[in-house]
């Protein structure tokens, strides 16, 4: 008679060590395909050049703050002063050993997108099962926008990391146990989210809506979180020094017509992420079911209690639709697990209806249909290495004529100043491209700007510099240019 529940017992264990042999491979070759696919040179939006400055002056002992990026109050939407310290802690010791080559620095967003999928693998493998779990995984790993966004050093895959991290630490939390392990863990996790993003303060409001919707209080375990999470944050501050947040300074641009656009194109981009943002018929078939699949885990989600993801996307949503300037796709990442999650659950409960002998055979037709306009989009995409930044000749050209041909002091205006100043070692600022000549000559005038740079290599501000330069020639002096590029040095300021 003991023999019969020592066999299934057998048999359980050896199909969990089967279904986690089977994940560990799902996430070998997700991390491999995504290392096959990456690109040398990195885009010309200079997010990237800030974190790395930060990382520099981490490595060299030099002033946090202190990267030569003017910021220009006039241009809220370019970027803030600063950015929080956790991301570039994380790119310091790669900065250390390789400078500011990109790709090593790539290699550790994938390594933390991989991590990630691990987190929600084991986030919902107790509602989804092991089978609608995989599927899960491989929908987020093997999706174009995570596949390129690779090329991005960015703290958005690193934030998701901490986010879902957060949630699976706060859902674990036993009964009955010591508690301090707990708070401490989810402390710092919390303080490592809000220290990647600014936007991570969503997060511990997320967890005070969590407690007081499932228990009507705040419990000890959530209070001493939070204070280790603000102590963290003070001593952040203490550390890396207080520079004024131009964050806070965007609040006068909250307006309806922001609202409704963010939430626009939010929604947009949350569509896009199931059809790999190919537009088509096929597309438009895919994505209807894959709405009401999501309608439908959503409604089987109505009568339970509060999530703790759900409690930190609740907040998270407020922050993103608030901030007046559109982040892109990029600040949904956080919606993306849990709206695959929701359809994922609204396929499974709908296949164990119609086809409960068939499991295997659902998910894999769920799959292609999936993976259809995701090919296409594949199709697509470039891989083939970014003209962009360093990797266009003409640009390194113009560093090199600005360390070799310009003082260390001297000030300039370009469109990515941040690029500019990490790889020139000069102070640089951008400018409002949607203003007058009569206000670029006033904040020329404020910074103490030296020289100006006019570039064909994009054309983001519709040709405002190159208009200005050309209007103005007898007030500049061309001191440097090539195909790409010229440097204008300021002789005189027009009456």
């Amino acid at each position: 008679m003991k023999i019969q529940p020592i066999a299934a017992q057998a048999t359980s264990m050896s199909s969990i060590t089967r279904a986690n042999l089977y994940f560990l491979c799902l996430l070998f070759a997700i991390f491999v395909f995504q290392c096959a696919t990456l690109r040398t040179g990195h885009m010309w939006g200079d997010d990237f050049a800030m974190y790395i400055h930060h990382a520099k002056n981490i490595v060299e002992h030099q002033p946090y703050a202190e990267t030569g990026y003017i910021y220009n109050p006039r241009v809220p939407a370019y970027g803030p002063r600063t950015y929080p310290p956790v991301f570039p802690l994380m790119l310091a010791p790669l900065y250390g050993r390789f400078g500011a080559n990109v790709m090593p620095m790539k290699l550790e967003q994938i390594t933390f997108f991989v991590l990630t999928l691990l987190i929600v693998f084991a986030l919902w493998r107790r509602d989804l099962g092991t089978e609608y779990s995989l599927a899960l995984v491989a929908i987020l790993g093997l999706s174009p926008v995570f596949v390129s966004f690779k090329e991005n050093v960015l703290s958005d895959l690193p934030f998701l990391f901490f986010f879902y991290l957060a949630a699976l630490i706060v859902d674990s939390i036993p009964a009955h146990g010591k508690w301090w392990p707990w708070s401490l863990s989810i402390g710092v996790t919390l303080y490592l989210a809000m220290g990647t993003r600014s936007a991570g303060i969503a997060l511990p409001l997320g967890l005070v809506l969590y407690d007081l919707a499932r228990c009507r209080k705040i419990r000890f375990v959530t209070g001493v979180a939070l204070a280790v999470c603000g102590a963290l944050a003070l001593l952040q501050r203490w550390i890396t020094g207080f520079v004024a947040g131009s964050y806070l300074e965007q609040g006068g641009f909250v307006s309806w017509h922001s609202l409704s656009r963010n939430a626009w194109e939010y929604s947009r981009a949350l569509a896009g992420f199931w059809v790999g943002s190919v537009h088509g018929l096929f597309s438009f078939l895919v994505l209807l079911p894959v709405l009401t699949l999501t309608l439908m885990g959503l409604n089987f989600r109505r009568n339970r209690q509060l999530t703790i993801v759900e409690a930190f996307l609740l907040p998270y949503a407020a922050v993103i639709l608030l901030w007046p300037f559109s982040g892109g796709s990029r600040l949904a990442f956080p919606f993306l697990p849990w709206m695959v999650f929701l359809a994922s659950a609204g396929f499974r409960r709908l296949s164990a209806t119609w086809l409960p002998q068939h499991t295997l055979f659902a998910i894999c037709t769920f799959l292609l249909a999936l993976a259809i306009p995701n090919v296409e989009a594949y199709r697509r995409m470039d891989f083939s290495p970014i003209q962009e930044n360093t990797g266009l000749p003409e640009f390194s050209q113009l560093c090199n004529a600005l360390r070799n041909q310009t003082r260390p002091e001297d000030i300039f205006i370009y469109y990515r100043p941040r690029a500019l100043a990490l790889y020139t070692d000069r102070s640089a600022a951008t400018y409002n491209y949607l203003g007058t000549d009569q206000e670029l000559w006033q904040w020329l005038q404020q910074i103490h700007a030296s020289y100006l740079i006019t570039t064909t290599a994009f054309d983001t501000d519709g040709g405002f510099l190159r208009r200005f330069a050309s209007k103005y020639s007898a007030n500049l002096d061309v001191k440097y240019r090539n195909s790409k590029f010229s440097l204008y040095r300021i002789q005189s300021i027009p009456e």
